[in-house]
Formats: C-alpha cells, sequence, structure tokens
C-alpha cells in the first residue's frame, strides 16, 4: 500500500508532456484553476473525451465560460496525443 502511494504521489510530480504545447498550455490554464493537473496518461483517450464533456457542464455550473469548441478541439488533441 505504501508503494503504491508513493508512484502516485511520483507520477503526481512529473512535468506534463510537451509543456510548451498549445495544449499542455491550455489544459494548465483551464484546469488547474479547480484542481492539479493529471498526467494525461493516467487515462484512455475515450475518458479523457467523457471527461472533458463532463468537465464543460461543471465549468457552466461554476459560473466561468466554457471551452470554445476550438480550445476543446486543441485539448483533446494534446490529450489525445499523450493518454494511455
Amino acid at each position: 500500500l505504501l508503494l503504491a502511494a508513493i508512484a502516485v504521489l511520483m507520477a503526481a510530480c512529473r512535468p506534463l508532456p510537451e509543456p510548451e504545447s498549445a495544449g499542455a498550455q491550455l489544459y494548465v490554464d483551464r484546469c488547474t484553476s479547480c484542481h492539479r493537473a493529471y498526467q494525461p496518461g493516467a487515462m484512455t483517450y475515450e475518458m479523457w473525451r467523457m471527461v472533458v464533456g463532463r468537465m464543460q457542464g461543471v465549468i457552466s455550473r461554476n459560473g466561468l465560460p466554457p471551452l470554445s469548441e476550438d480550445e476543446v478541439a486543441v485539448l483533446l488533441d494534446y490529450l489525445r496525443r499523450n493518454s494511455s
């Protein structure tokens, strides 16, 4: 159990892939205002698609502007390239 916890903490501390890309910057700018940035490889692309869709509703309910269609495309492209 301790080893699993250490592995999770180490993964959380790793830098995001492609940190200078538009997708990574958008991910950090928009998503980390509410929670930490999860490693894209933590989920499959299909899982990320569902999460991004669900988060659009959460963003709106919190009174923030939802991602534009272009932003969603950039974000999902980044997550697709770096997902598991």
